[in-house]
Parts: C-alpha cells; sequence; structure tokens
C-alpha cells in the first residue's frame, strides 16, 4: 500500500462522506479504508506527540483530528440508518464494511427471530386477517340507536347506539342499510 498522506486520506473520507449523504444505497468504500484511517491516525498522534503544544501547526493538526472525528462519526450514522432501513424492508446491504458485516448478521437474526415471534402471538390468538373478516361479514355504522338482533347466522348482535360499528353477516347488514338503520363501510 503507498504511503497515506493526510491530505489524501481526508480527501477521500470527505468524498465518501458527500457521496453517502447524496446516495440511497451503501457506497463501496475501498477494503483499505479502515487501514488508511488507521495509519492516518497513527501519523497524527506522532506528530503532536513531537510538535510544539503551542504551535499554530499542533493547533491546525487537533481542528483536523476533530474534524475527521466527526466526519466518520456522520458517515457510519448515515450508513447505520441505511442498514436497519434496508434489513426492515427485508433487503440485504450491499458494500458493507467488515464491521458492519458482523452487524448486518446480528441484526438480520434478530430482526427474524422478532418477526417470527410476531407472527406466532397473532397466530396463537388467531386474530382474523381482515381480508378473511370482511368476506364472511359487512362492516356498518349505526344512523341510529337499534336494539338487539338475531342475525342470519343465529348469533344475537347488539344493541347498537348511533355511530356504533360492527361486522354483521352480509344479509342483516343489508337489511339494516335498506332500514337506513346504519349505513355501510367499504374498506379501502
Amino acid at each position: 500500500m503507498s504511503e497515506v498522506t493526510a491530505e489524501g486520506f481526508y480527501e477521500e473520507l470527505v468524498d465518501i462522506w458527500l457521496k453517502e449523504k447524496e446516495q440511497e444505497n451503501l457506497v463501496p468504500i475501498p477494503q483499505d479504508f479502515e487501514t488508511k484511517l488507521y495509519t492516518y491516525a497513527s501519523s497524527v498522534r506522532q506528530q503532536l506527540k513531537v510538535s510544539d503544544k503551542k504551535a499554530v501547526s499542533t493547533l491546525v493538526k487537533h481542528a483536523e483530528l476533530d474534524i475527521v472525528k466527526k466526519l466518520l462519526s456522520s458517515l457510519f450514522d448515515i450508513r447505520f440508518r441505511k442498514i436497519v432501513r434496508a434489513l426492515l424492508k427485508g433487503d440485504q446491504p450491499e458494500n458493507l464494511l467488515g464491521v458492519e458485516k458482523r452487524f448486518v448478521e446480528e441484526l438480520s437474526k434478530l430482526i427474524y427471530e422478532y418477526r417470527k415471534r410476531i407472527n406466532s402471538i397473532a397466530h396463537e390468538l388467531r386474530i382474523p386477517k381482515i381480508e378473511d373478516r370482511s368476506a364472511k361479514y359487512r362492516i356498518v355504522c349505526f344512523i341510529q340507536t337499534f336494539p338487539k338482533i338475531v342475525c342470519e347466522d343465529m348469533k344475537n348482535y347488539g344493541p347498537f347506539r348511533q355511530y356504533d360499528i360492527a361486522t354483521l353477516p352480509p344479509e342483516s347488514a343489508r337489511l339494516l342499510v335498506t332500514k337506513q338503520a346504519a349505513r355501510l363501510l367499504e374498506l379501502a
């Protein structure tokens, strides 16, 4: 690997950071980026050790190091958000760094286990899907109060107050709408 110059690394970091901010997906980062980062940091630390603490060049190096830290923090925060967003959508992010690959593996497992558990809970509670329920029943909103009724499925429903919403067998819902006691609600 060629010698890492402070100016060269800084320019590369800014370029990567700008691209990461602009693009929706993760930007490819050179595989030797981490090595360059450690070489750069080591070089700056060495320069700060041997420099005059009150010299302007030392103050400039400290400021440069602070800017690099902030850029790196921002870069990896942006990448973190992109990774999480992709995993939640069910996509597999590309252009990952080594440290990010392990994070993605672990987070993918956690998301999978979470979704599996939620599906298990829903299944145990036997919560019907809206489509299944709406196929057998009709949703109505009562325009006026209405007494308890026995519908074609031989079940009791009600009594209902004005603005109550209920799911009823289709024929009973149609009759209530005909009598202008309720309005049919359609799911969009």
